[in-house]
């Protein structure tokens, strides 16, 4: 039973609530039909999108959203970390429809197609404030939603000791496994650097919130050296463990926002340093499709179709997906090892599932050749030299 592994962790939180509480709290949830889904693998990439980003007649829709995503990314993008759905807003309806059972129909429709990511976001200013028994009950709704990621961000439990902090992750990490074995916790942290692999021990995955700085830097001053160095002292997490690599958070503005006039092939190279980095990649829907503000779904597909821009853009990505799908060497867990070859060029080798591949990305707007070799993954030709023109990627199985 669950209660005999929860009652440890339970018993060191020193909750206010009784034991019999917390029974009746897993009572509730034991006659739900829980459904698991594959682990993480080479086919796994995120989209992150607001709940709210596509309106029909200007009112939020999740069945627009949805069928927009299963039309156009379905067979690109694995993961749907759904932002702002709780709480949920509901559409008018002239029958009396509880909201939570709304949202769980309409969020069927989602995790036929895709896995589902959600936010955890308990606002606590001091650790006497927050119930602990009715977070963890909005934690398991999460998962009965169709979560099978959960993202919970450390700096939410402010005021909050660190140590009490970890029992909660601890509790809700076991929570999780114990309904969706193949699910994981992500954790977002912003604290102390070095401080981070330490949050391993009680979650699955990692955000990494200074890639997207670190990648900036790179592409403005024309060098990846820093990046480079910031890359090669990650470090390796333990088996079953990985990292959540994105270049623009909920909490932060579209990447493309901080660059100067950015091109097509700048956007694109960004996207082949996130795709080359170990760890499970999130690509933010403002960057795929173009938007900073919710839209009608027909006018967006409308505009993806006519402006060349953000049609280059989203085809270019998806494409990198695409290719990133078919080889076991970018599985999040597979091994990763920073090359320095050319200051201009950040340079990542992956190995796994029998293959190795090497990963080059031109960050400046001069022209780079590297003595390398290897069939080129976008085009099928073997090559006899990395010749990487202004903002340039290739990658390469050996």
């Amino acid at each position: 039973m669950i209660w005999d592994k929860l009652e440890p962790i339970i018993n060191r939180l020193e909750d206010d609530h009784t034991a019999d509480d917390w029974r009746r709290l897993f009572d509730k949830w034991a006659g739900h039909t829980w459904h698991d889904h594959e682990a993480p693998s080479e086919l796994t990439s995120v989209l992150i999108v607001d709940a709210n980003a596509v309106t029909t007649d200007g009112t939020q829709d999740l069945d627009a959203l949805h069928t927009l995503l299963k039309d156009h990314v379905r067979s690109s993008i694995s993961d749907l970390y759904l932002v702002s759905l709780f709480p949920h807003q509901v559409k008018p309806t002239d029958t009396a429809v509880n909201p939570r059972i709304r949202l769980f129909e309409d969020l069927g429709r989602f995790h036929d197609e895709f896995d589902l990511m959600y936010e955890m976001t308990p606002d606590v200013y001091n650790e006497l404030q927050v119930d602990l028994l009715d977070e963890t009950d909005a934690f398991i709704e999460r998962l009965a939603q169709g979560a099978t990621k959960v993202r919970v961000h450390v700096q939410s439990f402010r005021g909050m000791p660190e140590e009490r902090i970890k029992h909660v992750l601890e509790l809700w990490q076991l929570i999780l496994h114990h309904y969706k074995p193949h699910g994981q916790l992500v954790l977002a942290y912003e604290g102390d650097a070095d401080r981070t692999g330490s949050y391993f021990e009680v979650a699955d995955v990692i955000c990494h919130f200074d890639l997207a700085s670190h990648t900036l830097l790179a592409f403005a001053q024309g060098n990846a050296k820093g990046l480079t160095d910031w890359a090669d002292n990650i470090e390796a997490p333990e088996d079953g463990k990985t990292y959540f690599n994105f270049l623009s958070s909920p909490e932060r503005d579209p990447f493309e926002k901080n660059l100067l006039e950015p091109s097509v092939d700048m956007l694109l190279a960004a996207h082949s340093v996130l795709f080359s980095l170990q760890g499970i990649p999130a690509v933010d829907y403002r960057t795929l499709l173009g938007v900073t503000t919710p839209v009608e779904r027909a006018a967006l597909v409308q505009e993806l179709k006519t402006d060349p821009y953000r049609l280059q853009v989203f085809s270019g990505i998806l494409s990198q997906l695409n290719v990133k799908r078919t080889h076991p060497a970018f599985s999040p867990y597979a091994e990763q090892r920073i090359v320095a070859t050319d200051k201009r060029v950040f340079t990542v080798e992956r190995s796994g599932g029998g293959e190795t591949l090497l990963l080059y990305t031109n960050v400046s707007d001069e022209r780079v050749v590297i003595a390398a070799s290897g069939t080129n993954l976008f085009t099928g030709e073997w090559v006899e030299a990395v010749v990487l023109e202004a903002y340039d990627f290739m990658w390469l199985k050996q």
